[in-house]
């Protein structure tokens, strides 16, 4: 196992797939310790910059808590802060070059992929990708860690990544990033979209490559019911390409009416429902990112049944960024 401390984490590429188990065995660790009681203020007197160029609920509380918990502080910084923001007075350049003077580690919730990438090459400090249209890595973590818990090894099993019909247009990172935890850990993913929602190809040949290794799959098809045959979770979301995101700072993340009108006519058939989940085995659990938009993605039916884990997924992103900081900001060994 080779040592995290100072190490970036924009994507699931940069961890190998034993980084990857290890991080995540620290996660369960750091999880029950506190189930217990313990405290672990494995970085006390450290500083975290969250810099948040989109709004978060989980990402930024979760954070927050983490440091907190770790015994160290975190900074939030959105556009009503920063001279990069509203003002737009300041370059990218000169905030992360100050930045990286102040904090011990940078949390970057970016709204393109190259400032998060220029945020990594400018500062000397680690920089941890909080969600970019491209990837989303610490919620892939947390997926992960969620599966796990309810089924012990990940080898062999199947995931249904289910695109769901929502107004607004979030990216695709997360699909992206679970794809890439697939090729790694050696698990199934069956990708569920309506054409033109494809995820990353490019991400998705990588993921293969990876796969071909660890006997893990990465296959995109157009039905729900194939997706959930023999499935171990549904899990739910919905995503755009990057560049109908970008579109979003101008329209609320609603993307430009042409493309709403066409996205519209998908809502009949891409919500997951009671009838998706009688497709599926019945032990299958059903898992969301969150923010969920109730009843377009998936009815309130299936987020309220027993076979619902979206607040097991949503706490384990706290256990998987203590580890992730930890790790990167050299409090654990």
């Amino acid at each position: 196992m080779s040592n995290l401390k100072g190490r970036d984490l924009k994507g699931i590429a940069d961890f190998s797939t034993e980084e990857i188990e290890f991080t995540l065995e620290v996660s369960k660790l750091l999880k029950q310790e506190l189930k217990m009681g313990r405290t672990h203020r494995l970085l006390e007197g450290r500083t975290l910059a969250g810099i948040f160029e989109t709004p978060s609920t989980r990402t930024s509380i979760s954070f927050e808590t983490a440091m907190t918990q770790l015994g160290g502080h975190m900074i939030y910084l959105n556009e009503h802060r920063m001279w990069v923001g509203l003002a737009a007075e300041e370059d990218w350049h000169d905030t992360i070059m100050t930045v990286d003077r102040y904090v011990d580690a940078i949390a970057h919730r970016a709204i393109t992929r190259p400032s998060l990438e220029k945020a990594a090459e400018l500062a000397s400090i680690p920089v941890i990708n909080a969600s970019c249209p491209v990837e989303h890595p610490c919620q892939a973590f947390a997926d992960v860690m969620t599966m796990q818990e309810k089924k012990g090894s990940l080898a062999k099993a199947k995931v249904a990544f289910c695109w769901g019909y929502r107004t607004a247009n979030p990216p695709a990172g997360l699909t992206n990033s679970l794809m890439l935890m697939a090729g790694k850990l050696g698990f199934e993913m069956v990708v569920a979209c309506p054409e033109g929602f494809d995820p990353d190809l490019g991400i998705k040949a990588e993921a293969d490559r990876a796969a071909a290794a660890s006997g893990g799959s990465v296959k995109i098809v157009r039905s729900y019911e194939e997706a959930v045959k023999d499935a171990d979770f549904i899990n739910v979301y919905s995503w755009v390409s990057p560049a109908v995101f970008a579109k979003g700072l101008e329209t609320h993340f609603k993307g430009d009416p042409e493309f709403e009108e066409t996205k519209k006519k998908l809502k009949k058939d891409w919500c997951v429902s009671k009838r998706t989940l009688s497709m599926a085995p019945k032990d299958c659990r059903v898992m969301h990112c969150l923010p969920v938009s109730r009843n377009n993605e998936v009815t309130d039916e299936v987020l309220n049944s027993p076979q619902s884990i979206i607040f097991d997924e949503a706490e384990n992103r706290l256990h998987t960024e203590k580890a992730i900081l930890a790790l990167l900001m050299g409090g654990y060994r």
